[in-house]
């Protein structure tokens, strides 16, 4: 777990009703114990109470999670309408069937017992603005009677300033500012018939001064096949509006087959973290001739 996560759980106050089962009579210790007595006026009481099933006994609990996930782009509002969360408890109750000597045993089955019901929301305090890619997100779960706060990811180091109280209202304020992954699509490319990989940069004005490296896997598109790579490499450059990959001179090109780029990408810098974004894929292209190529 990160060190800006903010985990905040709270029990909640629930009375646990425990099965109605017929009363057994009172013992006096004082006066001595008669066992045979006992006994029948227990029996007596079992017979007389046509709700209790013999040998019945809890087994166990168990509780379903109900969880909201709260997210926060650059231009919503900083307050997350109320919402409404449920977690229902189960119980499982176990009893005996018939003589174990003859394929009688243990007989289970879950029902449901406690419905948890709370109200939560969501305010950013003081809100600092985002780039326009990031999100804050948040996650609030009632699982039983206990109401959870995480963070999932965040642009700022947030603190919890008031909630966690019976109607779950949180109230955030922000610290620190936090690298976040950059926009997976940030950066988009097309490859043309020959074979150049343009890529166009959207957020160029966020990154200046700073580097980006380009991942790329150029793959020749087979019918109902894998498709085969055919170059592969990475470059590293400053960041710009646009970048260019020259793939024309690559081995095993062929004149009027299919081919595509696989790419990704990673900032180099203070903006965003410099993990790689996912692979994106640009558009198929029918590679030209090379006289062709020339006078387009």
């Amino acid at each position: 777990m990160k060190t800006t996560r903010l985990t905040l759980t709270l029990a909640f106050v629930a009375s646990l009703a425990a099965p109605i089962l017929a009363e057994t009579p009172a013992v006096d210790f004082d006066k001595g114990i008669d066992a045979s007595a006992i006994l029948k006026q227990a029996k007596e009481a079992a017979k007389a109470d046509t709700k209790v099933v013999d040998a019945q006994y809890v087994g166990g609990r168990r509780t379903v999670q109900d969880c909201v996930t709260v997210s926060f782009g650059a231009n919503d509002p900083a307050v997350s309408p109320t919402f409404s969360l449920r977690s229902v408890e189960y119980i499982e109750e176990c009893y005996q069937t018939g003589d174990p000597r003859n394929g009688g045993g243990r007989q289970c089955y879950e029902r449901p017992g406690y419905s948890y019901q709370e109200l939560a929301s969501v305010t950013l305090q003081d809100r600092q603005p985002l780039l326009p890619w990031e999100r804050d997100t948040f996650r609030v779960c009632l699982d039983g009677p206990w109401l959870s706060f995480y963070d999932i990811e965040t642009a700022y180091d947030y603190r919890l300033v008031s909630g966690g109280s019976y109607n779950g209202r949180y109230v955030l304020a922000p610290g620190r500012k936090v690298a976040q992954r950059p926009d997976p699509v940030g950066v988009l490319g097309e490859l043309d018939s020959a074979m150049k990989l343009t890529l166009r940069d959207k957020w160029t004005s966020y990154y200046a001064g700073e580097s980006i490296e380009i991942k790329y896997a150029l793959k020749k598109n087979v019918e109902n096949w894998f498709d085969p790579v055919i170059a592969e490499g990475a470059v590293t450059v400053p960041v710009a509006e646009s970048y260019l990959v020259d793939l024309s001179r690559s081995s095993g090109l062929q004149n009027g087959k299919s081919y595509y780029v696989e790419y990704s990408i990673r900032r180099i810098g203070k903006v965003s973290t410099d993990k790689f974004t996912r692979t994106l894929e640009t558009n198929k292209a029918s590679r030209a001739a090379m006289s062709l190529a020339l006078n387009k």
